[in-house]
């Protein structure tokens, strides 16, 4: 009876914390990319989400590392994926990728990037600079990130 006792309170307890996860508010950022929030987790990837004003209007930072447990500044690496485009200037002369990827979302696109993303802070969350670039160049566009609190 005891055991069963023990068993029905911890999983009580494991459902209380699971719900008031699902209930706080989740981790934002401020960035020249817009509102940037960490919305969930693929393997041990965090996925953040931006803003983008084309295709299904949201753009993906997969950061490998980040989900789970967090300790500690970075660097860690990652790729982000935009909705496809065909171009990313008006004369239509500069294609983004010479090929398509599938990202965890199961998005196909051709916009998409490698990214090197650290923490200012020893412990997440906090402020952070990303550095991306399109494709397989080396990360080299800087894009700070300002914690909201």
């Amino acid at each position: 009876m005891k055991r069963a006792l023990l068993a029905a309170l911890v999983l009580l307890a494991a459902c209380q914390t699971a719900s008031a996860q699902q209930d706080s508010d989740p981790v934002r950022w401020d960035s020249p990319l817009g509102r940037i929030t960490y919305t969930s987790e693929s393997g041990n990837s965090g996925v953040l989400e931006y803003p983008v004003s084309f295709g299904d209007n949201v753009g993906y930072l997969y950061i490998e590392g980040l989900a789970g447990e967090f300790g500690g500044t970075g660097p860690l690496k990652g790729y982000w994926s935009e909705p496809d485009v065909s171009h990313d200037d008006d004369d239509d002369n500069t294609l983004i990728c010479p090929f398509a990827i599938i990202d965890d979302h199961g998005r196909t696109t051709r916009n998409w990037g490698r990214l090197t993303i650290a923490f200012i802070d020893d412990w997440f969350p906090t402020d952070f600079i990303l550095q991306r670039a399109r494709c397989f160049e080396d990360p080299h566009d800087v894009v700070p990130g300002k914690l909201v609190k």
